[in-house]
């Protein structure tokens, strides 16, 4: 595991800790790695992209039959705010990692909104 993924397990501890979702799967790939964490409601993606030096979240609901929704939402859009981009391949190792760090936040400052309206955010 590397370093960005540490940072990232330990940022969102709290989805499993406070929410309920399950441990995360990750999945590397040539230019990033994703931790998907899921629960009876949920499905939050989180993407190290290596190639933007940024980190993204999307979120989709699961159905009935605990499968994911095709479509999925980006986090910022769901809660309206215009996304921060990083600097691409000018953003240091410190800035990434702090980004990481900031996207968490944003999602549990956020999550339990998203869970008491996700019927009208994902239909």
């Amino acid at each position: 595991m590397n370093l960005f993924s540490s940072i990232t397990e330990e940022s969102f501890n709290y989805l499993i800790h406070d929410y309920g979702f399950s441990e995360p799967i990750d999945t590397d790939g040539s230019w990033k790695t994703t931790f998907l964490y899921t629960n009876d409601q949920l499905a939050i993606e989180i993407e190290l992209n290596y190639r933007d030096m940024d980190t993204f979240i999307f979120m989709k609901k699961m159905s009935e039959d605990q499968e994911c929704d095709v479509s999925r939402m980006q986090l910022e859009e769901i809660i309206n705010i215009e996304p921060i981009k990083s600097k691409g391949d000018q953003t240091t190792i410190e800035e990434f990692e702090k980004g990481i760090v900031e996207k968490a936040v944003l999602l549990k400052t956020h999550l339990n909104q998203i869970i008491n309206k996700k019927e009208r955010i994902f239909s």
